[in-house]
This record gives structure tokens, C-alpha cells and sequence, in this order.
């Protein structure tokens, strides 16, 4: 017992040693040269991705950071996937390696990146919602593009700006927290447009920060597109053509290298609006839709369709109108809106589940510390108490102690012998415990090859039954047995042999087994006795075979009693 608080302490350092030696995988430093160029200059980051063989990294986390890098680099570069073999091997690394959260969390973005990019929206939001279970509370980075994309999902496939507007903004909230004006710019631009979509007043607000900080980083790409959107929805949802027209043709006339096809349909419109089809027609002339995206053909066909009109071409105006249906069809044919929301509603699902899981997990541990922490600080007490007793007693109070012990020991003795016939049973049990005792062998396994090493006794495992070890069968004599039953037939006035005599369907080992019973042996060593493989065997599966062939609705226990209270 002495020793006792030394052994608490060893055991406490080395927890903390194993614990403080836990390190994190160091990469290659090219590829982590190539990580911190990701954001700033991706055409850069892809270029050394690219100049890493595969061969010349040793091990596998450097070969899935190459190929998480090599997909993530692409995406950035505009490099459309047409496989997704790279951050396949990546995703399963990082899947088996979760200590790398925020790799893992990378993984599942892009996994989901390049599905959506194979045609497969609905991997790509399944992916995206376990990103967002994986990723950390504070990786606002990750957490940012997570939201855009699962807004640009349903944009995309689903044409719901509402649910889009949401995303952006929470994505908005996440980048403002990182200080990352480009993309709090994107998320101004996309919930402005969101805004106009749903017919929102308040659209021209979103648009003007858009531009602000398009402007106050100098990206002249994003002050284009901010202008272009802005004549877009002022002719569409405010039907003010005159600025419609001033915003168009000063994006033409001040961005001309960013200008998009979209920005002459808008002014072919607006001049069709205005009934002015030679203008309009100037610009549809200049238009070419052939390597366009679907919605941009179709707004080109519906101004053609609207310029024939007024000026009286039926047949042309109903064949280009027919063009843009066919072309709006195909778009709401390859809208997946129940899909995505169905998978989205099941990851929010499953994350509050886990979130609640890990409150009651984290729940029952402080209990259980707490616990600890009680039992032990009651422990350290009385032990500094039993220790500081120990010094104080004098030599004659241990002597005085001791007189007292051999008192109380000779009184036992003497009531021993007094009540011999009352503990017999009692003998017999001591009896029988040293003849188990005596008979117990246990087999050494080597697990790894299979064999018996040696045969080990008792006492060489006392302290606890280790994986290694196995019992052997135990047999006991059928002279152990006669005593055992003479003994509990002696206690409770023959209630084997009544047993016996009464229920003769009884096997030798149950009545064996309704023997140990009576005699009030643990299940743990009536499981040796009976050489049965576990103590629940003991306690339920034997014991409730002999209560069915007896017909007794009651536990053994309680019919031992209750037939010693008849035979009073």
C-alpha cells in the first residue's frame, strides 16, 4: 500500500507522454509549397503538383496529399474531370487517417466537385453534406466553399434562389470571418442575383457591395460582371431600359476584354423593347452561340424570336420561339430538385444525430471522470488518513491490538465448535473449493502460430484471467459430488434427493449443476465446476432448462426456500 501513490503518479506520466508524443504526418515539402499557392496563384500550385512524381514520394499520406492537390488544382485551374481515380485514392486514405480532418474535409469538397462535373448532381451534394459533417467549427475556409457550392447545386439544378440566397449568405458570414474579400465579393455577386430572381427589392444593395469590393481588390473581371447582372435585372425585373442600356454599353465600352456574349444579347433585347429591331439586330449579328451553355442559347433564340415579331416574321419568330422551348425543356429535364433536397434533408438529419450523440457521449464521460475523480480523492484520503493512524500507534497499542484480535479469534473458535453439525455445509464448500482449486490447469496459447506453449496452474493467472489463457476441461470426482450432495442434503433436509426422486427427467449434470445452487457457489465457479464456456450459461441458459422440466415458476433460489419452509 506504501507504493500505491507512486504507481498513480508513473501511470499519470505516462499517459501524458504517450499523449504529447502523438504527432502529425510531415509532407513533402514541395507539396506543401504547392498547398499555400492553392489560393493565390492555382495555375503556379498545379505546376508543381505536376512536377512531383508519385514515384519519387515514400510514402502513402504524401501520395494522397499529391493526389488531393492534383484534383484541388485542376478544379481551380477550370480543367474539367474526366475521372475520379486521384481524389478516389486521397478520399480513402484520409477516410481510414481521420486525424486529418481538414484533409478530409478537402476530400469530400472535391470528391463531390468532380462528380458534379460528371454529370452527377446528386453524389456531389451527398459528398458535400459529409464534408460539412467532417469539417471543423473553426475551418471557415472549408466551410465557406461547402455552402457555395451546395447553393450553386440548387441554382444550378434547381433553379431555387431561396435556398441558394441562404447559402451564399451563410458562406458570406464564414469568409468575413476569415477577412477574404474575393470571395465575400463572389458571395455579395451570387445572393444579389439570388435577390433578383425572387423578385427581392433589395437586390441593388447586394450588387452595389458586389462592386464595391470588386473595386476595392481591382479585379476588373468581377466589376464586369457585377455591371452585366445589374443591366440584366434592370430590364427584367424594373424594366428600366434606358440605364439598362447606359450599364450595357459602358461594360462594352470599359471591359471590352471581359465582355461576354450575354452582355449583346441584353442590349439585342433592350433595343427590342425600345422597337428599334435594326439595333437589335446589329448586335444578335455579333452574337455567336455555338460552344455556349444551354441558358445562354436560349435567351439568344427567344430575342430572335421576340426581334421577328415585331417586325411582322411569323414564321421566323414561331421557329426560334420553338428553338428556346426545346432548349428550356432539356434545362428543366436535367433539374434534380427533389433529389438534392431529399439528400440534403438526410445529412442535416444525420449530422443533429450525431451532434446530440456526441453531447451524451460527452455527457456520460464527465460523469464518469467526475466519478473518478471522487472515488479516487475519497481513496488518497483515507489513505493519507489509514497512513498518518499507522505512524501515531505506539508500540503498546499494536501489542494491545493484536491481544484483541486472538480474543476475538479464540470466541470464533469456540462458537465453531459449538455449532459444528450448523457448518458442515460450510466445510464441504471449503472442500470443494480446494479440490477445484487443486484441479484447474490453464492451456498458454501463442495466438500468432497456434500452439500450446505450456500448461500453467492456478495460481499463475490468480490475479485475472488473461486473453492468452485458456481453461481445460476440469473433471471432478464422482467422490467430490457425493459429498457435495450428502452436504446440501444435510442443510436443507434432503432437497437433492427429493429432487431427484420427484423429477426424473433431470440429467446427471443438471442435478449437479441444482446442487452447486442450493449450496450457494458463485456462478463464476460453478462455470468451472461444470466446464461451461461462459457464467451466463450459469445464470440463465442452465438454470432455466431445470426450471422448465421441474415446472417451476420461480427461480431455484426461491423454491429451495420455499421448500424448507414446508418441511418446518
Amino acid at each position: 500500500m506504501k507504493r500505491l501513490p507512486v504507481f498513480i503518479l508513473a501511470f499519470v506520466v505516462f499517459v501524458a507522454v504517450v499523449t504529447g508524443c502523438r504527432g502529425t504526418h510531415r509532407y513533402d515539402s514541395r507539396l506543401t509549397a504547392a498547398d499555400s499557392l492553392m489560393q493565390v496563384d492555382p495555375d503556379s500550385a498545379l505546376a508543381l503538383v505536376m512536377a512531383v512524381s508519385p514515384d519519387s514520394l515514400t510514402g502513402e499520406g504524401d501520395r494522397a496529399y499529391r493526389d488531393l492537390l492534383l484534383t484541388q488544382a485542376r478544379y481551380k485551374c477550370y480543367i474539367v474531370a474526366t475521372s475520379d481515380s486521384d481524389i478516389n485514392r486521397a478520399l480513402a486514405y484520409y477516410r481510414i487517417h481521420s486525424s486529418e480532418r481538414e484533409k478530409l474535409t478537402r476530400a469530400y469538397i472535391y470528391k463531390g466537385a468532380v462528380m458534379e462535373e460528371l454529370g452527377n448532381p446528386d453524389s456531389a451534394m451527398f459528398y458535400y453534406k459529409n464534408a460539412e459533417a467532417t469539417a471543423d467549427a473553426q475551418d471557415y475556409v472549408n466551410l465557406g466553399q461547402i455552402n457555395i457550392r451546395i447553393a450553386d447545386l440548387y441554382r444550378r439544378y434547381n433553379a431555387d434562389s431561396e435556398v441558394g440566397f441562404e447559402k451564399y449568405r451563410q458562406a458570406l458570414h464564414y469568409y468575413q470571418l476569415t477577412g477574404n474579400k474575393r470571395l465575400q465579393q463572389n458571395c455579395f455577386f451570387n445572393m444579389a442575383n439570388c435577390s433578383a430572381d425572387s423578385a427581392v427589392a433589395n437586390y441593388r444593395h447586394y450588387y452595389q457591395n458586389a462592386y464595391n469590393l470588386a473595386v476595392e481588390i481591382n479585379d476588373s473581371a468581377a466589376m464586369y460582371a457585377c455591371q452585366e447582372f445589374l443591366c440584366r435585372h434592370l430590364y427584367t425585373v424594373d424594366s428600366t431600359h434606358k440605364e439598362a442600356k447606359q450599364v450595357a454599353l459602358d461594360c462594352i465600352n470599359h471591359y471590352r476584354r471581359y465582355v461576354h456574349q450575354n452582355t449583346y444579347i441584353d442590349l439585342a433585347f433592350i433595343y427590342v423593347y425600345e422597337n428599334r429591331p435594326d439595333s437589335a439586330r446589329y448586335y444578335l449579328d455579333v452574337v455567336d452561340v455555338t460552344h455556349e451553355a444551354e441558358q445562354v442559347k436560349m435567351r439568344y433564340y427567344w430575342a430572335l424570336s421576340l426581334l421577328y415579331k415585331n417586325v411582322g416574321d411569323t414564321v421566323k419568330s414561331n421557329y426560334y420561339s420553338g428553338m428556346k422551348s426545346l432548349i428550356a425543356d432539356s434545362i428543366d429535364n436535367n433539374r434534380v430538385k427533389n433529389h438534392i433536397q431529399n439528400i440534403e434533408n438526410v445529412g442535416n438529419k444525420s449530422q443533429a444525430s450525431n451532434k446530440l450523440h456526441k453531447i451524451n457521449k460527452l455527457r456520460v464521460s464527465l460523469w464518469a471522470v467526475s466519478l473518478m475523480a471522487l472515488i479516487l480523492l475519497i481513496f488518497l484520503t483515507w489513505y493519507v488518513k489509514r497512513m498518518r493512524g499507522i505512524a501515531k500507534r505506539s508500540h503498546e497499542e499494536r501489542i494491545a491490538i493484536k491481544q484483541e484480535l486472538n480474543d476475538v479469534i479464540s470466541a470464533l473458535q469456540e462458537k465453531q465448535q459449538e455449532q459444528a453439525s450448523a457448518t458442515e455445509l460450510f466445510k464441504y464448500r471449503l472442500d470443494a473449493l480446494n479440490e477445484l482449486f487443486n484441479s484447474i490447469k490453464f492451456k498458454s496459447e501463442d495466438k500468432q502460430q497456434g500452439k500450446i506453449r505450456d500448461i500453467i496452474p492456478l495460481s499463475s493467472v490468480i490475479m485475472g484471467l488473461s486473453d492468452n489463457y485458456s481453461v481445460l476441461k476440469i473433471e471432478l470426482s464422482d467422490q467430490f459430488w457425493e459429498k457435495m450432495k450428502r452436504s446440501v442434503d444435510g442443510e436443507y433436509n434432503g432437497i437433492v434427493s427429493f429432487v431427484e426422486n420427484k423429477y426424473p427427467e433431470l440429467t446427471l449434470k443438471e442435478r449437479r449443476l441444482f446442487c452447486l445452487l442450493c449450496a450457494n457457489i458463485s456462478p463464476q465457479i460453478i462455470r468451472l465446476c461444470m466446464n461451461y464456456s461462459n457464467v451466463k450459461s450459469v445464470t440463465n441458459n442452465r438454470s432455466i432448462i431445470i426450471k422448465k422440466k421441474m415446472g417451476l415458476d420461480m427461480t431455484l433460489e426461491e423454491f429451495r426456500d420455499s421448500y424448507m419452509k414446508n418441511q418446518l
